[in-house]
């Protein structure tokens, strides 16, 4: 398989990484500068018009992924309300289940769901995991973007659990992280850094591998929350220069909410003939 070349602008012996938020030149390692939105060119960093960070800030160290911290401390604030109010109860009451998706309007389920953890271990993992992916992909993207490719991601897992297995009930954060690992691909292939070389791949391959292999675990719902946030993240990455603004991207990437949830309503109707099976 073959990918595109692109040259940087200042040295076409290079591969580019990124290009220019500002005026979408295409810039290698060497000339990426790190400004408060996205990587500026040499050109726009001396018009000076933009404020550019060097050193710890120059890698993401000075912005604080605070909806990451935000979202972790959700999870664990609906996890210590779940025990109190009695777990049994409110993972049936608040887990994606076609059914009562389907038959009795609660189509809230499709969001509370990717909320809600079956026990401590199970919330464990997935907030560590979120603790170490989420800052990355948030300080790479901002916080409206990484937003955006969080709510795409747990949209698309709710779609997948739901098309995959609707009569099965399920909950965990886990589809929306597996799209930030979604995400990562995306900036990592934009940034010119290989997946295997950097230990992302097999990060992925192993995760798929015990989503296949283990019991109780939603394999559409990591499936769909992956491919969400790859698609976000495409958008978002990509966007700028597709859509000749940023906001092109940002727009294209919300666009995928809507779609995603209207997918999961759908696939709650397939209760009782399910698409995939269940």
């Amino acid at each position: 398989m073959t990918t595109d070349y692109v040259p940087c602008h200042w040295h076409p012996d290079r591969r580019a990484g990124v290009v220019c938020q500002r005026c979408d030149l295409p810039i290698c390692p060497t000339c990426m500068h790190q400004a408060s939105v996205g990587f500026h060119c040499p050109n726009c960093v001396k018009q000076g018009k933009q404020k550019v960070m060097t050193g710890r800030a120059a890698f993401g160290a000075a912005f604080q992924p605070t909806l990451t911290y935000v979202l972790i401390g959700i999870n664990v604030a609906l996890w210590l309300i779940t025990i109190a109010a009695g777990e049994n109860r409110t993972l049936f009451d608040f887990g994606a289940f076609g059914p009562f998706i389907a038959e009795d309007g609660e189509w809230y389920r499709i969001v509370t769901s990717a909320f809600l953890h079956a026990g401590l271990v199970h919330l464990g993992f997935n907030m560590f995991a979120l603790w170490n992916i989420g800052p990355v992909v948030e300080r790479s993207l901002g916080r409206a973007g990484f937003g955006l490719v969080y709510a795409a991601a747990l949209f698309g897992g709710s779609a997948g659990t739901l098309l995959v297995a609707p009569t099965k009930l399920t909950v965990g954060a886990s589809g929306a992280i597996f799209g930030l690992l979604g995400t990562l691909v995306i900036l990592y292939r934009r940034a010119g850094i290989d997946v295997w070389r950097s230990g992302l791949g097999i990060t992925l391959l192993l995760n798929f591998v015990i989503t296949i292999t283990l019991p109780n675990i939603s394999v559409g719902g990591h499936a769909g929350g992956f491919v969400g946030g790859l698609a976000a993240g495409w958008l978002l990455v990509d966007g700028p220069r597709l859509f000749k603004s940023r906001q092109g991207g940002l727009i294209a990437a919300g666009a995928l909410i809507p779609l995603f949830a209207l997918l999961a309503l759908a696939a709650a109707g397939t209760w009782s003939n399910p698409i995939f099976g269940g």
